[in-house]
């Protein structure tokens, strides 16, 4: 593919997921990052939300402050959020999966 065509699927604060139409990639924006996923890695990625708690998975940093570490596919990239920037990437990303349904339903 030469080219990527996305179309935005949420946007909603600082948090946008668009979908490419031509490979079906996943760009996920979240704050100031922005990483992208193959529809499976991006399923496996919000399984893996799901099941995380802050009060469970959190750590203190080096600065006093509480965060949780969030791995992507990316082996070098992960996120370090605080407790309630975790909580909204959580209720996004539920949002991001429903809207991908309706998106596939009218795609189809």
């Amino acid at each position: 593919m030469n080219y990527c065509k996305p179309e935005i699927i949420v946007m909603k604060e600082d948090f946008i997921l668009t979908q490419c139409e031509h490979c079906g990639r996943i760009g996920m924006m979240y704050g100031q990052c922005m990483v992208s996923f193959s529809r499976l890695d991006f399923k496996g990625f919000c399984l893996y939300i799901d099941e995380l708690s802050f009060e469970g998975d959190f750590s203190p940093f080096y600065d006093g402050v509480d965060r949780i570490v969030l791995e992507t596919y990316h082996m070098d990239i992960q996120f370090t959020l605080l407790e309630e920037e975790f909580y909204r990437l959580k209720g996004c990303l539920q949002e991001a999966q429903m809207q991908l349904q309706i998106y596939d339903l009218l795609k189809n």
